[in-house]
C-alpha cells in the first residue's frame, strides 16, 4: 500500500491554471481586461446591440403602409369665403369625419376589410387658423389608401352639403387623393435609429444604476477598513491626580 501511494501522480493543476502558465504577461493582463471590460460594459452593449436588431427586425418584417392625403375646406356659404365660422366648423366636420355614420354619406366606395375598422384607416386633422381639413387613408397598397382618403373626402363634402341649412357654411373638394408611389411605413433607417436610439437610453440607465451600486460597495469596503498608513489613534490620557502612598 505504502509503495502504491508513493508512486501516484501529484494531482493536476485545474485548467485555468494551467492556460494561465502558458500564456505570457501581455497575453494575460490582455485576457484579464478583456473580462473585466466584458463585466462593467456588458450590460450596456447587450442593450444597444438588442435596440439595434429590434429596430432593423421591425423595419424589416413590419407589414407595409401606404398612406394618402384629400383636403377638404370649409367656407361661409354666403359670403363665400373663411371667416371664424367657418373655421369653427372645420373643427367639429374633422371629428366626424372618420365615424361610419359620416362615411354612409360617400358615394365612392371603401375597399373591403374588417367590420369596425374603417376608422382605424381614415385620420382627420384640422389648423386652429385656417378651415381646412386633412384627411388621410391608409392601407395596405397604394390604391387602397387613396381609396379611404377619397371616399372620406366624398362623405364629408355630402354630409357638409345636407347639413348647409342649418350650418351656413358650405364644404368643398379641394384635392382627391392620389396612389402613392412608395410606403409611408417602415422606414428602414427610421426604424433602426428609434430601434438603436432605445437601446443607447436603456443603456445609459443601466450604466448609471452599476456605477451607483459600485460607489455604494467601494464606500462599505472604505468603512469596513481603516485606510492604508494610518494607525489607530490612543485612547484618552488619564488627567487625574495619583496619590503615591508613604
Amino acid at each position: 500500500m505504502q509503495r502504491r501511494d508513493a508512486r501516484r501522480r501529484p494531482p493536476r493543476p485545474p485548467r485555468s491554471v494551467r492556460r494561465a502558465g502558458r500564456l505570457g504577461p501581455a497575453a494575460r493582463r490582455l485576457r484579464g481586461w478583456s473580462i473585466a471590460a466584458a463585466r462593467r460594459f456588458g450590460l450596456p452593449v447587450a442593450f444597444v446591440l438588442a435596440g439595434f436588431l429590434g429596430g432593423l427586425g421591425y423595419a424589416v418584417f413590419a407589414p407595409t403602409t401606404y398612406t394618402a392625403t384629400a383636403f377638404v375646406l370649409v367656407v361661409d356659404a354666403g359670403e363665400g369665403q373663411s371667416g371664424p365660422a367657418a373655421v369653427s366648423f372645420a373643427q367639429a366636420f374633422g371629428r366626424l369625419a372618420p365615424l361610419p355614420e359620416t362615411l354612409a354619406y360617400s358615394s365612392l366606395p371603401l375597399p373591403d376589410g374588417e367590420s369596425g375598422s374603417t376608422r382605424a384607416h381614415i385620420q382627420a386633422s384640422t389648423s386652429p387658423d385656417t378651415p381646412l381639413i386633412k384627411l388621410a387613408g391608409s392601407g395596405r397598397t397604394a390604391r387602397e389608401a387613396a381609396a379611404f382618403a377619397n371616399a372620406a373626402a366624398d362623405a364629408l363634402v355630402r354630409y357638409g352639403t345636407s347639413h348647409r341649412s342649418d350650418t351656413g357654411v358650405r364644404v368643398a373638394l379641394m384635392t382627391l387623393a392620389e396612389p402613392p408611389a412608395e410606403p409611408s411605413s417602415p422606414n428602414l433607417p427610421l426604424g433602426v435609429a428609434v430601434g438603436t436610439a432605445s437601446g443607447i437610453l436603456l443603456a445609459g440607465l443601466a450604466a448609471a444604476v452599476m456605477s451607483g451600486r459600485r460607489g455604494r460597495a467601494g464606500r462599505r469596503e472604505r468603512g469596513r477598513f481603516p485606510a492604508a498608513g494610518t494607525a489607530a489613534l490612543p485612547g484618552p490620557v488619564p488627567t487625574g491626580r495619583v496619590e503615591v502612598g508613604s
